[in-house]
């Protein structure tokens, strides 16, 4: 080791102990299904340390998607099994998420009817130094549908 050197670990060490993190981050990811939190919390490191991770290595960000992925595929498949087994909760939900295009979907429709007497429009006009601001209201009627607008010079 170089007398100059700090104490502390030895040179590199801290890719290593990344690489390490990272290796257990994932088998701890895989574990709790997907869910950060408690992966994280398992290998000591925090929340902005795993972004960090996943940001700036492409690898590690491939196998974290990868477990995500596979987590929707195991949930997708316990829900299809409640499906066959008649649970009509999962029916619905299904055809309202897979169900889309052929009509099965919520809609909310909101009706309102109102009547608006006036419109007021505000317009700012910038000064010849362009740090003062004019401020400029117009009011016009609806049965009367045009504008005009005459701005000062």
């Amino acid at each position: 080791m170089e007398e100059n050197r700090k104490r502390g670990r030895p040179k590199g060490s801290n890719k290593l102990k990344r690489s390490k993190d990272k290796k257990r981050f994932l088998e701890e990811l895989q574990k709790s299904k997907g869910i950060i939190f408690p992966a994280v919390q398992a290998v000591g490191i925090n929340r902005q340390t795993f972004y960090n991770y996943y940001n700036q290595d492409e690898d590690f960000r491939r196998d974290v998607d990868e477990i995500k992925e596979t987590t929707i595929d195991f949930v997708e498949s316990k829900l299809l099994k409640e499906i066959s087994e008649g649970n009509m909760t999962g029916i619905i939900f299904y055809l309202k998420c897979k169900g889309r295009d052929r009509g099965y979907i919520e809609r909310v429709e909101n009706n309102t009817n109102m009547t608006i007497d006036a419109i007021k429009i505000k317009y700012i006009m910038p000064q010849e130094d362009d740090r003062l601001l004019e401020d400029h209201n117009i009011i016009t009627p609806l049965d009367n549908p045009t504008i005009k607008l005459e701005l000062p010079e």
